[in-house]
This record gives structure tokens, sequence and C-alpha cells, in this order.
């Protein structure tokens, strides 16, 4: 039985969504947890590879379970087990062919600044600070052209592990409320740090630092993990 687990984490303190040697990751608890719970040891295959110090508001990850445990039972069982910054919010049947990531049509990522002198002390783990005033419209603006189907390989790695680099942005907007500033972008995929960076240059643009023209060629600014939050796979 294929179940589809819908995880919301605070990364913080992990070194991202998949499992390594030398950090806990979010994906090692939630196995460490299903382990518990079946008795056996279960892969999770995730939507999405975070990075470390990266939050998801719904991540999606999909595992083969030896027996059936109803949906309602199996949340509350895995939360039980689970730390108290990673919950499963829902789980689902789904087909023995779906899987998590290469199903998943579109996925969406908030990237939260806090813009004020004094950075906000509940909004630490989850906000970039950025004390200098921030233009939002100028930055939405700016963002427009980046909407559409482009070759992002100035906003990723050196050396991207994919066959390509292109990709197609299908929403990026900006908006401002209050003292927050919030970057919302949905695509068929991302890049490593591919909206980290778009962050970073937007910011930038927004400080009066960048002219809004250059932001193809001028992604040299990546902004803090800590800001970035997977907020919607779509399928």
């Amino acid at each position: 039985m294929r179940v589809l687990l819908t995880l919301q984490y605070l990364g913080t303190r992990y070194g991202g969504w998949q499992s390594q040697t030398n950090a806990l990751s979010v994906q090692q608890v939630v196995e460490e947890a299903l382990a518990k719970t079946f008795g056996e040891a279960l892969r999770v295959h995730g939507a999405g590879r975070t990075d470390a110090g990266v939050h998801a508001f719904a991540q999606r990850a999909h595992v083969d379970v030896p027996f059936a445990i109803p949906p309602r039972g199996l949340v509350l069982g895995l939360n039980q087990i689970l730390p108290a910054d990673v919950r499963v919010t829902r789980a689902e049947e789904v087909p023995d062919d779906f899987h998590a990531r290469f199903s998943a049509r579109s996925k969406t990522y908030e990237y939260r600044m806090w813009n004020a002198e004094v950075a906000e002390v509940f909004a630490s783990e989850t906000h970039a600070h950025v004390a200098r005033p921030l233009d939002a419209a100028k930055m939405h603006d700016a963002a427009q052209a980046l909407i559409g189907t482009h070759d992002f390989k100035a906003f990723t790695v050196v050396d991207p592990e994919v066959q390509s680099t292109v990709r197609t942005i299908t929403e990026l907007r900006v908006a401002r409320d209050g003292e927050r500033v919030i970057l919302t972008a949905s695509a068929d995929g991302f890049l490593r740090y591919m909206v980290r960076r778009i962050a970073g240059s937007l910011i930038e643009i927004g400080r009066g630092k960048l002219a809004p023209a250059a932001i193809f060629t001028e992604a040299r600014w990546t902004a803090p993990a800590k800001g970035l939050v997977l907020k919607e796979v779509a399928y």
C-alpha cells in the first residue's frame, strides 16, 4: 500500500530533507518514526530536497507500508513519535505508480523577509532580516521578467547535477504585509538555490543597489536559507 504524507517542518536544526551521514535530516526522523510504527525499515521519497535550514508548510513524501492503518490513526501515531518541529498533517492512499517527486506538476515556494530596522524575535527563525527599507512594488515589477520558460543557470550552483537548467515559472509576485515582505514563486520545478538567488537579486533591487534590467545577469546574491518555505506541491 502506497501512502502519500503531507508534512510540515521547521528546518532550523536539520541538514535538509535528504538523509545524510554528517547531519540530522527530516527524512531520517520521518523514517525512524515509520520504523517504530510498522516494525521495519521503510524508505520515504520526498517531492523536493529542501536544503539545510529551509522549512516546509506542505512537503509531500510517499512511502510503501506493509499493512494498512486508517489515515487519521497514522497521522496521530506518527506525530506522537516525531519531534515537535516535524508534523504529519495528512495521510492518503495513492496508486502504486504514484511518485511524490516525479508525479508533481508544480511547486510553490515562499521567501519571507522581515523588513524593519529591528528584527522581530518571533519571526527570527522563519524570516530573513533586511534592515534597510525595501521597495516591494519595484521588486514585484522586476520579478515579472522571470516569468515564463528561461534558462536559470545563473540562479543555481556552478555545476548543477541536472540535465537541463531550463525551468518554467508560472507565478512570481512580491507583496508587503506590514513589516513582512513575501516573495511567492510557482514553477514546474526549481534548481538548487534558485528561489534564494532570485530573492537575493530582488532584495538588491528593492534596496536600490541593482538595476531591474540586470536581474538575469547579476544573480550573485543568495538569500539566507531560513526565509525559504516549501509552500505547496501540486499534482
